[in-house]
């Protein structure tokens, strides 16, 4: 067996695949490509799909995953990732507490809002807008932040949503970019010129056409609901010759 794609478990019976990924799982399975809650003892190289991973020792230690631990956090810290493709998307600089330092570099730069975000999370998924200052203060977002266990932090300069609204998720797959229409930005192509050096074997880069916004580890990244499932599988089937 070539290669073989380990999912994680559903939190709530071991013996299934996490229900996040089962449409996915069930798709790569029909595609002909091996898939397991555990790695087989004749696959020479893994695939994981997990939930997201903070902690080094949670991360699987079988030396045949195609990524270790240090290359999937390359793509999860954004100040990792950041130098990278400095200059392709919104301007950034990095602080382990947010002060009255922050708050003059911000203004330094002329920006009249910013947008705080941990290390590796933001804050919208509890409510749209709350990263975003002086809109909340940096002794609400501490709050929050603190119980997700961030203790840096990335200040971006601040983009209104009409920006945002082309934003599509492209995947690298084995040096391979993919997206359902097939149409990639140069911006694109050039983040993942760039990123290819951190050595990631698959990763998620969103942007729209004339910036990137984050990049993400494959691992642990959404497919999205404008890719299908079997269309999720045949680009690991192409990109991985599987």
């Amino acid at each position: 067996m070539k290669c073989q794609i380990i999912y994680a478990h559903d939190r709530d019976d071991s013996s299934l695949v996490h229900k996040f990924f089962r449409d996915e799982e069930v798709a790569m399975r029909e595609a002909g490509i091996p898939t397991s809650l555990s790695p087989s003892k004749d696959a020479e190289n893994l695939i994981l799909r997990t939930y997201t991973i903070y902690k080094e020792q949670d991360y699987p230690a079988d030396s045949r995953f195609v990524d270790s631990y240090k290359v999937y956090n390359s793509y999860l810290d954004m100040h990792l990732y950041y130098p990278h493709i400095e200059g392709l998307t919104m301007d950034t600089f990095f602080a382990d507490k947010l002060d009255g330092e922050v708050e003059a570099e911000i203004k330094r730069r002329g920006w009249k809002k910013a947008f705080i975000k941990g290390d590796f999370i933001a804050l919208e998924h509890i409510q749209e807008g709350l990263s975003v200052w002086p809109d909340h203060s940096f002794d609400e977002m501490m709050g929050y932040y603190s119980k997700f266990g961030v203790n840096y932090f990335c200040i971006r300069e601040y983009y209104e949503p009409e920006r945002l609204e082309e934003d599509h998720r492209y995947w690298v797959i084995n040096g391979k970019i993919y997206r359902n229409n097939n149409i990639i930005p140069e911006v694109v192509r050039e983040a993942a010129k760039r990123l290819s050096a951190l050595g990631g074997a698959y990763y998620a880069i969103d942007a729209t056409p004339e910036f990137v916004i984050e990049v993400n580890p494959g691992e642990s990244s959404d497919r999205h609901g404008e890719n299908s499932a079997e269309l999720f599988a045949s680009w690991f089937k192409d990109a991985f010759s599987l």
